[in-house]
């Protein structure tokens, strides 16, 4: 990709190619929930649900925090503007620039 930071790209859609990961990234965009939760809301249990939790997390996704023995999870904007960018720059920034010189191209053929 554009900056040579594939291996991290791949990554971030790793975390947000699966169904529950996106379930959770929904949740948490009404703010901070805890473990159970999120356990409420999906037919998961504790530890499948911080599992997903810690590949998001890996992911640079989500933030979490200690409070007593509950952990609770939040969402890293950062790291959904940094998806957005990775898309943006590598993959449709090039296609408008192909679009462009193919629209250029026709005009100077006609």
């Amino acid at each position: 990709m554009g900056d040579g930071n594939v291996p991290d790209a791949v990554e971030l859609f790793k975390a947000l190619a699966d169904e529950t990961r996106l379930s959770i990234l929904q949740m948490l965009l009404d703010g901070e929930m805890c473990v159970c939760e999120i356990m409420e809301s999906l037919p998961l249990s504790q530890p499948a649900v911080s599992h997903h939790l810690r590949i998001l997390r890996q992911a640079g996704l989500v933030k979490d925090r200690r409070e007593g023995k509950w952990t609770y999870y939040d969402i890293i904007p950062a790291g959904l503007e940094a998806a957005r960018d990775v898309v943006d720059r590598d993959l449709l920034t090039p296609l408008q620039h192909r679009w462009d010189c193919a629209d250029t191209r026709n005009i100077w053929s006609a």
